[in-house]
């Protein structure tokens, strides 16, 4: 598997990486920077581009260690082995350090020698694991579970052609996504700010994210997790709704994953769960905790399944809530945000779940008047609720 990084994330990141360095009083990667840089603009017009993107790639790999975020996240979700990586320096990175050959010079050589060894070492790294794993003849069951994670990050890896990690325009643009998935020459394309990159005491936070889409891009070549690009019926509201439920749902399967694997998500059980409640406050409370355990201890689940769940609650609550702990008539009176109002037929967001119990008779009347099957349970939207009010006088 190859990991491309684009010129431009490369550049930005770089960039904010070391202004950020030099700020906090760390001069001395900055000023390296620049004792490179500076001279590529006396070269010709035509030949800085390649220039400085020598050098960005230079410092986005070999000195700032920016790559090493997105091998530890491919790491951590398994699309790679895990593998030892060292901090010594190559020959020509001293000969630089201690000035033995040219700035131009330096450039050049060094940024071919880190293209070329970070192949190598990787291809070393692996080849050392196996090497480990094969000379051991007596596993513990520690190590039996090692082999078999190993075992199975080779797959992921020899399955993915390659991965690329671009600049995001702004955060609506971040996530990952998988190319070439039906033709079976899958490459995982990640869209990162690359001012997650700038500030080292932020690490924990650009793992995190890059932890969770690196996840959801796993799940999408898994073929046990069997994602496919689905059609969601419906007017453009209903779409947006289910897509947001269906989003919640896969970063919840993501997370429980990733916390039972002792991974930092991006939110915490605590966090995901607000998120859940906000979406299905309106299931009794007793239920709804039961089904947010339900899905956060659940191990395997599908493409389809998911997307189920997050199009129709009947799916979900019979998952997950014991049958005779709510009957269907009242599954039927549980409104959820985006559902449609049965007055208006338009997703609703704020729900008057009972009328009867804060409205007048008139408005009662005036509403039954149009809509004579209606009952107060029923409920409505706040706008229709409050036309019917204006309607009687009572407004």
């Amino acid at each position: 598997m190859k990991v491309n990084y684009s010129a431009q994330l490369m550049e930005e990141s770089a960039f904010r990486h070391l202004n950020h360095l030099e700020r906090s009083g760390y001069r001395a990667d900055y000023d390296e920077f620049h004792s490179l840089a500076d001279p590529i603009y006396e070269l010709p017009e035509d030949d800085r581009e390649a220039a400085f993107e020598k050098v960005n790639r230079l410092f986005f790999l070999e000195r700032l260690k920016l790559g090493d975020h997105v091998l530890r996240a491919l790491e951590a979700v398994g699309l790679i082995p895990k593998r030892r990586r060292t901090a010594r320096k190559s020959a020509l990175t001293q000969k630089a350090e201690s000035g033995e050959i040219e700035n131009q010079e330096a450039v050049e050589e060094l940024a071919e020698h880190a293209e070329a060894s970070e192949d190598e070492a990787q291809a070393e790294e692996s080849e050392t694991a196996v090497a480990e794993m094969e000379e051991d003849d007596e596993l513990e069951i520690e190590e039996v579970s090692a082999e078999v994670s190993y075992d199975l990050a080779r797959e992921f890896e020899e399955r993915i052609k390659e991965v690329t990690v671009k600049r995001a325009i702004n955060k609506v643009d971040e996530g990952s996504n998988v190319l070439n998935r039906v033709s079976g020459n899958p490459i995982i394309e990640m869209r990162v700010l690359a001012s997650r990159f700038s500030n080292p005491e932020e690490a924990q936070e650009l793992d995190a994210f890059l932890i969770q889409e690196f996840m959801h891009a796993k799940d999408m070549v898994d073929p046990e997790f069997d994602y496919e690009d689905a059609f969601i019926p419906g007017n453009p509201s209903v779409k947006n709704l289910i897509t947001a439920r269906f989003r919640l749902l896969w970063n919840m399967y993501v997370d429980s994953r990733l916390a039972r694997m002792g991974v930092v998500s991006v939110l915490p059980k605590e966090a995901r769960y607000r998120e859940f409640d906000n979406f299905y406050r309106k299931i009794p409370e007793k239920q709804r905790k039961g089904i947010f355990e339900g899905l956060w201890k659940t191990e395997k689940l599908t493409h389809e399944e998911l997307l189920s769940m997050a199009t129709d609650l009947d799916t979900l609550m019979s998952k997950y809530v014991d049958p005779g702990e709510i009957t269907d008539e009242d599954k039927d009176y549980i409104h959820l945000q985006g559902s449609p109002c049965p007055l208006c037929k338009f997703p609703t967001y704020n729900w008057v779940d009972d009328p009867e119990s804060i409205c007048d008779e008139m408005v009662i009347e005036a509403i039954q008047i149009d809509f004579p099957d209606w009952e107060s349970r029923d409920g409505g939207c706040d706008r229709c609720i409050e036309v019917y009010e204006l309607r009687a006088g009572v407004g």
